[in-house]
């Protein structure tokens, strides 16, 4: 048995923020916060503007770590009513404050304020914002083991690199989760999933799957991984990981209302409980299927066997099938419109893209398309196909969809200077968060372009940075609704000194303006170091029998124990084949339980965890236990 123990902890250090309201009065302190302490510091005060008939409040909350973003906020109410506004695009950004500005007793005048919105939003390059609150990041999936990290700016000329995010192995699909905040990564070659923080941009967790974890789809606070035994469950807060073994997972699909999760087996469709993570159904079908969606107007999940040319539609809730539809085979894709009813069908074998009517389960259009028709995605107005050998990609008005008898009319541009090549399992061509727009990767150019709808060309696009994208990803941070009438983003900001709050509404047209002050980062009180001692560690475990380990925390410095609410424990076996992570019980004698039953004979870690204790998941402080299996003799 061994115990190795931490001999340093160096605490971290918050930002403070201040904020100087424009409408006049001192300037007003977000507080002392210090690193002592579960909760973070209070947020500064909101200030507040009036400006045609609607008041808007301005916040600032502060970060609880160094490094941590700051969540800026506004609010939006009719002063006549008193009702919040809500579904309007809103625009903010942050300027260095220029001591020479027209102010007018202190705060910034009407007239100004106008200038300062009109110059950001024409995108002049020669006076942008410090920094912009309605940012997105675009992420490549590169052919090598990594994913980078691009920041677009204005007009895509000055494109910069953020982060390069270093995977185990190839890639082979992604999805965002919890108000994107995490990215979770599948690695069929090293059997894992790598969740990405997309705040911090790291690497903040690997967990190891069933073997050759490809699909991945999110849904009802659970990644769902495709592997060749199953599926594998992630717990988006946790990172608990459960499987669910019925046989290798050819293709996922998800229901909108997020109800069910949808997997093609050998030859069935398993229909899963999303919130439950329980089977509801097992449908064998006379075919193999490779491709699945769901349609939300018909309530139903198709099934393709793309070599016999079959597509089965199953009623999502009866989990009975209603109809068999003969397509082309040789198709790569079913993908639904927004409207849920119609569904494209590209098909790079035969040069067609076929379209689905799901409510006569009938292929009513068909649009040759050559080069090799491979994905669709979609505006709200148009549908996007990729081609294989060719650089150009086709467009197709949605409002042409399910016409029966009427030819469908396509437009085009080019999206680089090479063919697109072979598509990967995510998506190439994606939605701009300024939509009508797309990003598409092109991997022989090494570059990703954007196009906006109704011109003849793309409008730009960035480098890759000598990487090869296989596919994109837009991860948005821009601010958003969060509740009737509050938007609210979240970005880091590195810099101290005073800003400039400039908010913009277009309809209706409001415009405000506010202070903010960010201090520099004062040093921060080093917390004492938290020592963790296993009590009467058992010599050995038994494999499939319940283990209660105990642990104290203590401060060593002061000799005495400490306490706090997030305490919790990792364990797994070596090399990662198993884990296990979840909250400790807190004994009467102030120590903490560990319950747990280790699954097979072999080697076990345990690292206790807390936030408010500064034990970070990766602290050196862990346990190694080694299990047996009791129908085994083990005496010579």
């Amino acid at each position: 048995m061994r115990y190795l123990l931490a001999m340093r902890f160096t605490a971290l250090a918050c930002l403070v923020l201040a904020a100087r309201a424009y409408a006049g009065g001192a300037p007003q302190s977000a507080g002392n916060p210090t690193t002592d302490t579960r909760s973070p510091p209070a947020s500064v005060p909101a200030q507040h503007e009036v400006d045609q008939g609607i008041a808007v409040g301005f916040s600032a909350s502060p970060p609880a770590h160094k490094g941590d973003p700051i969540t800026f906020g506004f609010t939006l109410t009719d002063t006549a009513s008193g009702t919040p506004i809500s579904g309007v695009r809103l625009a903010a950004w942050l300027v260095a404050h220029d001591q020479n500005a027209p102010d007018k007793n202190g705060s910034k005048t009407p007239q100004s304020c106008k200038q300062q919105v009109a110059t950001y939003l024409s995108a002049d390059l020669f006076r942008r914002a410090d920094i912009d609150l309605n940012s997105y990041y675009v992420l490549s999936l590169n052919d090598d083991n990594s994913i980078s990290v691009v920041d677009p700016l204005f007009g895509f000329g000055g494109s910069q690199l953020l982060a390069m995010l270093p995977l185990a192995s190839r890639a082979a699909d992604w999805a965002l989760a919890t108000q994107n905040d995490a990215l979770f990564v599948t690695m069929p070659a090293s059997g894992k999933v790598a969740i990405a923080d997309t705040r911090s941009w790291k690497i903040a967790d690997t967990i190891a799957t069933g073997p050759n974890p490809r699909r991945i789809v999110v849904q009802a606070g659970r990644a769902w991984i495709a592997d060749d035994e199953g599926l594998s469950v992630i717990d988006i807060k946790t990172h608990v990981l459960n499987r669910l073994r019925f046989g290798a997972t050819r293709e996922l699909a998800i229901s909108n209302d997020g109800d069910f999760v949808f997997a093609a087996g050998e030859h069935d469709v398993v229909i899963v409980d999303a919130h439950a993570a329980k089977i509801l159904a097992d449908i064998v079908i006379d075919g193999t299927p490779g491709l699945l969606a769901y349609s939300n107007a018909a309530k139903a999940i198709y099934a393709a066997d793309t070599a016999a040319g079959k597509l089965f539609a199953i009623d999502a809730r009866s989990h009975a099938i209603t109809t068999t539809v003969t397509i082309r085979p040789g198709a790569t894709q079913i993908r639904f419109a927004p409207d849920g009813r119609h569904a494209l069908i590209p098909n790079p074998q035969q040069n067609v893209v076929q379209v689905l009517d799901a409510a006569s389960n009938r292929i009513v259009q068909s649009a040759d398309i050559g080069d090799g028709p491979d994905q669709v995605s979609f505006t709200s107005l148009l549908a996007y196909v990729r081609r294989r050998a060719s650089e150009t990609v086709v467009m197709i008005p949605l409002d042409q969809l399910g016409v029966e008898g009427h030819a469908i009319g396509v437009a085009d541009f080019p999206a680089g200077q090479h063919a697109l090549g072979d598509g990967s399992l995510a998506d190439s061509i994606v939605s701009a968060p300024d939509e009508p727009a797309v990003l598409v990767a092109n991997a022989a150019d090494k570059m990703i372009y954007y196009y906006k709808e109704g011109m003849a060309a793309p409008a730009g696009g960035f480098n890759t940075y000598g990487a090869t994208p296989r596919a994109v990803l837009v991860v948005d941070h821009g601010l958003r609704e969060r509740e009737r009438g509050r938007y609210a983003t979240a970005l880091p900001v590195k810099k101290p000194g005073a800003y400039d709050v400039v908010m913009f509404v277009d309809a209706p047209r409001v415009v405000a303006c506010f202070g903010l002050t960010i201090a520099a980062e004062k040093e921060a009180v080093e917390k004492p170091l938290t020592r963790v001692t296993a009590i009467n560690p058992p010599r050995e475990l038994q494999a499939g029998a319940t283990v209660r380990l105990q642990f104290a925390l203590s401060d060593p410095s002061r000799k005495e124990q400490r306490h706090a609410d997030d305490v919790r424990a990792l364990a797994f076996e070596a090399p990662g084949v198993w884990q296990r992570r979840g909250d400790l019980k807190r004994l009467a004698n102030g120590n903490y339980e560990l319950e747990f039953i280790p699954p097979n004979a072999g080697t076990y870690y345990v690292w206790i965890e807390s936030d408010a204790l500064g034990l970070a998941h990766n602290n050196s402080q862990f346990s190694v236990y080694q299990a047996i299996d009791p129908t085994i003799n083990q005496t010579n």
